[in-house]
């Protein structure tokens, strides 16, 4: 009787552990989207900004991942899905679709893909965000920051966001054209920020509802009624962004270009910066300019992303009243502005002390009103802007940046990345998988079972 009794309280126990298992299984399933985040600093939860974001798409949103299957990629693809899975828990308007690059490439050619991409479609509207855009180098060595929280939060903002923007850009001159900057041209597009060319040959004036004028590496002067077309635009509420291309005549040439930059208190230098340090990587006549605090840098120095120039101007500014100018970019201590072009063009360079200018040398200056508003941007780079150059580095991020400051643009995000541990691969032979296939698969559980069968005999003999 006794052991009969002993039986049944055994199967009594143990249906009730199972009851109490299902149960449980059913409450954890009808929490939904309920996750606990142990990790430190709350690296794999959404910020306020995104979650008021996300809950804010009342129209069917798509989310397709494009990405390409290879064993280098496979942990920051699985960051990117990760994070659009949580995007779409918090909202049933977001349904997410995962593709393969390579095996899709009709779909992938529908929306101009080459490389591993997020397509987000909202009513007949769509942002683009390329999945090199989301990954920079960590602080510490092997560690990565991800950004993509940032970036698709700003996406989704400008898909449901009725804030417009218009960017001209001067052309005639020999400037920079959108043909040849066809990537940040779609990346402001994207960003509700409409860009088109302009000429002022004729005598016509900017247009009235331009919010920035562009004047992109001119080669040649303004003639003086473009100068005082470009005043009368600015002396009206317009915004400047100035950027400088070398020429070997610009000391010369460039009357008009000068007294542009002075009336918002810079001056050219008319040097080209030299930094040795780069000689190694890329050549003497790159720079990687140190980042100095301003609302246009402030979110490359959180993210730690360094802009790449090339042929770079000195530039030096006059102290004034009428507006707040200030340095935002300075080259290296250990460069200098190589004032003999003659003999920089024929590949001569030396370090003169009493003629070069000595670093560390400004490349860059913000222009503000007195109470506080953008007016101009003015930088001693340009090539950085060309389809070559602008993926390296923070070049897109930094010329972004500048845009979005001059043009007041509201809806900008401060989402700090998330910086992860660098990882390893670890490759393994055949022979090497097999065996701890069997040890963890086959192995360890028959020595379980029989651990488990020796207690019960021994049980039952008692």
């Amino acid at each position: 009787m006794k052991k009969w009794l002993n039986h049944t309280n055994s199967g009594v126990i143990s249906v009730a552990v199972i009851g109490i298992f299902i149960l449980f299984t059913f409450f954890m399933n009808s929490l939904g989207g309920f996750q606990l985040d142990l990790t430190a600093g709350k690296q794999n939860t959404l910020s306020e900004q995104t979650k008021d974001a996300i809950k804010d798409v009342k129209a069917d949103t798509r989310i397709l991942v494009f990405t390409v299957n290879s064993s280098s990629d496979e942990l920051l693809n699985r960051e990117v899905t990760d994070l659009v899975d949580e995007y779409s828990k918090l909202n049933n308007k977001l349904k997410v679709e995962k593709y393969n690059l390579e095996s899709e490439p009709l779909l992938a050619q529908q929306y101009g893909l080459t490389s591993s991409s997020i397509v987000i479609l909202q009513e007949d509207k769509q942002q683009i965000v390329s999945m090199i855009d989301l990954f920079s180098s960590g602080e510490s060595e092997g560690s990565y920051l991800f950004s993509g929280e940032e970036k698709l939060t700003q996406a989704l903002l400008s898909l449901s966001s009725d804030e417009k923007h218009k960017v001209a850009v001067l052309t005639g001159h020999g400037e920079l054209g959108l043909s040849a900057a066809t990537t940040l041209q779609s990346s402001l597009n994207q960003s509700n920020i409409e860009t088109s060319e302009i000429s002022l040959a004729e005598g016509t004036a900017v247009p009235e509802d331009t919010d920035v004028l562009a004047i992109l590496g001119p080669q040649a002067d303004l003639t003086d009624a473009e100068l005082s077309q470009v005043q009368t635009y600015m002396s009206n509420g317009g915004k400047l962004l100035l950027t400088l291309g070398f020429h070997e005549e610009m000391a010369s040439q460039w009357k008009n270009i000068d007294t542009l930059m002075k009336q918002y208190g810079v001056t050219n230098e008319h040097a080209i910066m030299v930094d040795k340090e780069q000689s190694t990587t890329y050549g003497p006549l790159w720079s990687m300019p140190e980042l100095e605090s301003h609302a246009v840098t402030e979110k490359l120095i959180q993210n730690n992303l360094q802009p790449v120039f090339s042929l770079s101007l000195g530039l030096n500014t006059e102290k004034q009243d009428k507006w707040t100018v200030t340095p935002i970019l300075q080259s290296s201590d250990t460069s200098y502005g190589e004032t003999n072009i003659t003999a920089l063009l024929e590949n001569e360079t030396n370090n003169d002390t009493a003629e070069d200018l000595q670093g560390p040398v400004d490349l860059g200056y913000a222009v503000d009103t007195a109470d506080g508003k953008p007016k101009a941007v003015i930088l001693g780079a340009t090539t950085f802007l060309q389809d070559s150059e602008i993926v390296s580095g923070g070049n897109k991020d930094f010329a972004l940046n500048t845009i979005n400051y001059l043009a007041e643009k509201e809806n900008g995000l401060t989402i700090r990345p998330r910086e992860q541990a660098g990882y390893e691969l670890a490759y393994l032979t055949q022979s090497q998988g097999s065996a701890i296939f069997l040890v963890a698969v086959v192995v360890m559980p028959l020595i379980f079972v029989a651990i488990g069968i020796i207690l019960w005999w021994r049980r039952r003999k008692k």
